[in-house]
């Protein structure tokens, strides 16, 4: 049955389709940009070979371009779910269910993004909750076995876009994770201060590779790889950043110390307690991806867990976007949408939280330039809703990643419409 259904679900995205990104003008809808155009009450937005043309009060619409009335709609950017494991499983309901390295010379330069299968289940679940495209992110390291090499890193995250496409891969190496804590103290070596050293020691290596100062027939006497040494390089030239799982407060402290001290950026994920250090992450201008729902001690490193985290932080000045939480079971109860909705009543204002899971992990990515908002120039990443977005009862009508419409079809629908006729009441029953 499962494999018919998969068979189905492929066919109907062969379908529903269109090959190309065509033309196409939204009219009479709530367009909140994220970017220059604003929040427009009623506004139009055309679009063209995939990018956006057009944004404003109304737009001229070309002869033979497709026109959606959306009256009674809002159109949003397309969400974005950051620090992800989608489409690393083909598990619906499977918690965390990510990938990491099992290789003990292998680390910094593990690529995860080359996991996702682009027909995971998963992919069209995310896809009709507005979730356009994610940043996939690796497991952390792992501990060692006895004697093996000891690791600092758990891989490299990618951009990718929500297509059930082999060409979902929209940019590779945007990051590095690490991760530091009581978790992944024993793949470091123990300890916080094993982290310190061996994170530090990587980075000096990698301005030796990227110099020549290695020689290239000692490389299996170094504790980084070749890949790993290849995969540091961009964070040591601050062309991409260090992301870093932590939630304790006094260890985000060590993680801003050693960013100055190797002149490196960083991102940090997780952070159950930034909120007591915000004045301290802003001022070094480092963003933060939060697990919006995190507000109980699950370990000690997140003992002042709170869901007023994301206001107190946003109010302090620093960049903010959401993650989905690892101890979270279900990704399709806890979408992004939900997430960012839910800090709203503890603070956090609507714009912002929309800006959250939009345009703000473009902009602590470096994407911003062709992503994130609704203005010319820009993909045509969009969602129209039937309502507010951040409303849980709101639902996605129409999806377009790079101007394509998607079909809003998944696997936990196609098993609805296919049992509902027989639990509903017969219309011929006393």
């Amino acid at each position: 049955m499962i494999r018919k259904l998969a068979l189905a679900a492929a066919a109907a995205f062969a379908l529903g389709a269109p090959a190309s990104a065509q033309t196409l003008a939204i009219i009479n809808a709530r367009v909140v940009s994220m970017g220059p155009a604003g929040d427009l009450a009623s506004g139009a937005v055309l679009i063209r070979d995939g990018k956006v043309i057009e944004v404003g009060a109304s737009v001229r619409t070309p002869q033979g371009a497709r026109v959606i009335d959306a009256k009674g709609m809002t159109l949003t950017p397309g969400l974005v779910a950051t620090v992800s494991a989608i489409g690393l499983n083909d598990t619906i309901g499977s918690g965390w269910g990510g990938r990491g390295s099992s290789d003990p010379r292998l680390s910094a330069g593990f690529d995860v993004a080359y996991d996702v299968n682009p027909n995971s289940p998963q992919i069209g679940e995310a896809r009709v909750e507005g979730v356009t495209s994610a940043v996939v992110a690796p497991n952390p390291a792992s501990a060692a076995a006895a004697g093996a090499p000891r690791k600092a890193f758990g891989g490299q995250a990618g951009l990718i876009r929500l297509v059930s496409t082999s060409d979902y891969l929209v940019a590779p190496h945007i990051a590095v994770l690490t991760a530091v804590g009581e978790g992944a103290a024993s793949s470091a070596g123990g300890g916080r201060g094993a982290w310190r050293v061996l994170v530090k020691q990587s980075l000096a290596l990698a301005r030796d590779y990227r110099a020549g100062r290695i020689d290239e027939a000692r490389l299996d006497a170094l504790s980084l790889s070749r890949p790993d040494l290849e995969a540091l390089v961009p964070i040591v030239e601050r062309r991409a950043p260090l992301l870093v799982e932590v939630n304790r407060a006094s260890d985000i402290q060590l993680v801003l110390a050693l960013a100055r001290e190797e002149n490196i950026k960083v991102v940090l994920s997780g952070a159950a307690e930034a909120w007591m250090v915000a004045n301290e992450i802003a001022a070094a201008k480092v963003a933060v991806i939060l697990d919006a729902e995190d507000n109980q001690a699950f370990t000690f490193d997140s003992l002042n867990a709170t869901y007023r985290n994301a206001a107190l932080l946003d109010e302090a000045g620093v960049l903010i976007a959401f993650k989905p939480g690892i101890a979270r079971i279900v990704f399709l109860i806890r979408t992004p949408s939900f997430q960012a909705g839910r800090t709203v009543p503890y603070g956090l204002a609507w714009d912002r939280a929309l800006a959250a899971i939009t345009v703000n992990p473009a902009r602590i990515f470096g994407l911003e330039a062709t992503r994130g908002s609704i203005a010319p120039g820009k993909v045509a990443d969009l969602v129209l809703w039937s309502g507010d977005p951040l409303e849980t009862t709101t639902v996605a009508r129409h999806v377009f990643i790079e101007g394509v419409e998607q079909p809003m079809s998944s696997r936990n629908r196609e098993l609805r419409d296919r049992y509902l006729p027989s639990v509903k009441p017969s219309a011929t029953a006393p």
